[in-house]
């Protein structure tokens, strides 16, 4: 019998047109591939990478560069991985996780993940395993080994509460721990441990690694110890010339030293990276700007040498990769991608308008098609100094900067239709206009008889937040604070309670304050204007020009205030929000943390507010808080909507995305199966997309999927369900949901 299959297309949101959501999916947009600290890297080979880092992510990778997140199923923290021998049925590996709170994962197949709970508050620091044998260890003198990667026992040990920070094991060797007050500790099973070098020092331990002939101990203010006898018996400390604090380390292959005792050493931390050649203890600091490639002084977690090569990854999803062209040369360091990893401090949105034109064949001749095109855009602007700009908030570019940027740090950002104005340090005031740049396209057709065509095309895009232009300051001091009203008037704040005003976002003038607080933040409203800043100060003001200050009820600074649709939001130090609807009488609402907040945004009747340590809190009345997940701990400058999207800008150029509305484009079902022998399907959306897709013998009764996320950068999303197999007569449909 033939297989009837019907694939319908059906939109149907979880949630009311328009609704925001609590359930906050969050996404990583810089820096790429991800920005997540990288704890630690489990490496074998013919196995993927493996990173692993905070709110248990884990990303996996066979190249170093092209990286997949996987799902883990906790938000534990994960603190470093290991591939153990094979199951206990001797038919596959297994990729071991250590984990905040005495949590292990065990995964197969690098795509599910089983958690396993020790029971236990301690945290796993480090996690190894020999061909028989896995060991993790931690807090409080935490050691548990397991013989299948499942069941584990916590092995009784002489070390008190002494925190174990790392463990590793070598070939035909023995097992070797580490941790705070210069433990070392050797065990042939892991069950029996012995402690070595009692006196060589008070410095904590932070990682361990194998040598060919011994084992490598980095940990506090630069401490290298070293051990050459094999089994971690006869340790010496090593002056390697860094005073960082080391976390990593790696063992480098040098044929010029076949018949070195330990070989050559490479060591990671806290702004260092040093090689070293061990037999005559010469040490070169690799982040010597001097140096023709050096390093870059950023903090390095975890490490290991990859054949020819030294790959060290940490803060920031930084991974770094170390050759030497030759064997006499220095090392050349270079990163796969260079995103940048500068703070960032503000973000605001516009619309880029433009016209294109394209070319297709109509009735065997090519005919040209005028679109009118309106579509959103967001800027990130921050040290370094830094403007980025994207349209949906998923990819960034870097703009470029007028010529008196350098040296300066962009505090703050703004726009009305057709410009936007950045401010920050010494002053500086930038702007950058609806403009437009020609591009040239050459297009080749043929019809179907034949006949070849050229044509070229020339259309115009709009560098909106793209370029930018100087601006005149008539001050000095650090301007932070940048707003502009719905007659598109620009008015900007800063250091000593200094106020600026313009008309164009070119031109400006100094006002006339009430202050030398610091103003970190001004706001149009309805009613006027109002800024706010150090020492709880907030002045308002109904015409821009002259300024009175109100009471706030607070000494906190109040970093940033927003006019959220029918109210005032602020948020400050020490968790302060504060709420009104005139900018006269504020109410204190009760945040129920002590982190600083930086912004606050509202989407339809849903607050959000972010802050210091990645904080991240929702109201649905802007009156009861509530923290929300987030995905990092990086501090939370700034906070934006562009589409569905929230989008939040920070530390180290984080810049974070979450969905929560659902898209405007509906998902599609592209190709679905056809025959009994087939099960691909292939859906059509946006990036961030979840989609649900329904089979049913009936119009009635549907058996839903998972949800599934859309990551493709083109909107597409493949996969194979050979349950669609049976029975033989099916319907299809897809649907958007947000989780």
């Amino acid at each position: 019998m033939n297989r009837l299959l019907c694939a319908f297309l059906l939109w149907i949101g979880v949630l009311p047109a328009g609704a925001a959501t609590t359930n906050l999916v969050w996404r990583w947009s810089n820096p790429l591939p991800f920005g997540a600290n990288i704890a630690d890297l489990a490496v074998r080979s013919g196995e993927p990478y493996v990173a692993v880092a905070e709110y248990g992510q884990l990303f996996t990778s066979d190249d170093l560069s092209s990286w997949t997140r996987r799902t883990t199923g906790t938000t534990r923290w994960l603190r470093s991985a290991a591939y153990f021998g094979t199951t206990t049925n001797n038919t596959a590996r297994q990729l071991l996780v250590s984990a905040e709170a005495g949590t292990i994962l065990v995964s197969e197949d690098l795509s599910s993940f089983t958690t396993v709970n020790l029971g236990t508050t301690d945290w796993l620091e480090g996690i190894t395993a020999s061909p028989s044998r896995a060991i993790a260890v931690g807090d409080n003198a935490a050691i548990y080994t397991s013989d299948d990667g499942t069941n584990w026992v916590r092995r009784a040990n002489s070390f008190g509460s002494i925190w174990l920070r790392g463990v590793t094991w070598r070939t035909n060797g023995v097992f070797v721990a580490v941790g705070e007050s210069g433990l070392i500790a050797t065990s042939p099973n892991g069950i029996t441990w012995t402690r070595q070098a009692r006196n060589l020092t008070t410095a904590h331990f932070n990682r361990v690694i194998p040598l060919s002939n011994g084992f490598c101990a980095v940990g506090d203010g630069g401490v290298v110890a070293v051990d050459s006898s094999g089994a971690g018996t006869n340790w010496r400390l090593v002056t390697s010339g860094a005073i960082g604090d080391l976390y990593a380390a790696a063992l480098e292959y040098r044929p010029d030293l076949p018949n070195s005792p330990v070989g050559a050493l490479l060591v990671a931390g806290d702004s260092e990276l040093r090689s070293g050649v061990l037999s005559v203890n010469l040490w070169i600091d690799e982040t010597d700007a001097r140096r023709t490639a050096p390093a870059p002084k950023a903090t390095y977690l975890a490490g290991f040498w990859n054949t020819n090569q030294a790959i060290f990854a940490g803060r920031a999803g930084m991974i770094l990769r170390g050759v030497r062209p030759t064997v006499a040369s220095s090392f050349q360091w270079s990163l796969p991608d260079s995103p940048p990893r500068s703070w960032l401090f503000s973000a605001a949105t516009n619309q880029a308008r433009g016209t294109n034109l394209s070319v297709a064949l109509s009735n065997n001749v090519p005919r040209i098609s005028t679109h009118a095109t309106t579509n959103s855009l967001i800027v990130a602007v921050g040290d370094g100094p830094t403007i980025l700009q994207s349209d949906r908030g998923i990819t960034w570019s870097t703009a470029l900067l007028p010529t008196n940027a350098s040296g300066v740090v962009y505090l703050g950002v703004a726009s009305r239709p057709g410009i936007l104005v950045a401010v920050g340090s010494s002053g500086i005031l930038s702007y950058s206009p609806e403009a437009y740049e020609p591009l040239v396209s050459t297009n080749r057709l043929t019809n179907s008889l034949g006949t070849a065509f050229t044509v070229v095309l020339t259309n115009q895009i709009n560098t909106l937040g793209l370029t930018w232009y100087p601006a005149k300051s008539p001050v000095t001091n650090t301007l932070q604070g940048i707003a502009a009203s719905a007659s598109g008037r620009f008015i900007a704040s800063g250091a000593a309670g200094v106020l600026l005003s313009s008309t164009n976002g070119t031109h400006w003038s100094k006002l006339t304050s009430t202050t030398t607080a610091f103003l970190s933040s001004v706001e149009s409203f309805p009613g006027g204007w109002i800024a706010t800043g150090d020492a709880g100060t907030i002045l308002t003001s109904a015409d821009g020009t002259t300024w009175t200050k109100a009471t706030s009820g607070t000494q906190n600074w109040i970093w940033r205030a927003r006019w959220l649709n029918d109210r005032f939001v602020a948020v400050g130090y020490k968790g302060t929000i504060l709420t009104s609807t005139n900018g006269l009488s504020w109410t204190h609402r009760t945040s129920g943390l002590t982190n600083n907040l930086n912004d606050v945004a509202r989407i339809d009747g849903y607050f959000y507010a972010v802050g210091n340590q990645g904080v991240v809190l929702g109201s649905p009345d802007s009156i009861q808080w509530t923290r929300l997940d987030t995905l990092t701990t990086k501090s939370l400058q700034g906070l934006a909507r562009v589409g569905g999207r929230l989008i939040t800008v920070g530390a180290d150029g984080a810049i974070l995305r979450a969905l929560v509305q659902p898209l405007s484009t509906p998902p599609a079902i592209a190709q679905w199966p056809a025959s009994p022998s087939e099960s691909l399907f292939l859906f059509t959306g946006e990036t961030d997309q979840f989609i649900e897709y329904d089979r049913g013998t009936n119009l009635l009764d549907w058996i839903s999927s998972e949800p599934l996320e859309v990551t493709d950068p083109t909107g597409t999303l493949l996969i194979i369900d050979d349950s669609t197999n049976s029975p033989a007569h099916q319907f299809f449909r897809a649907r958007q949901v947000v989780p």
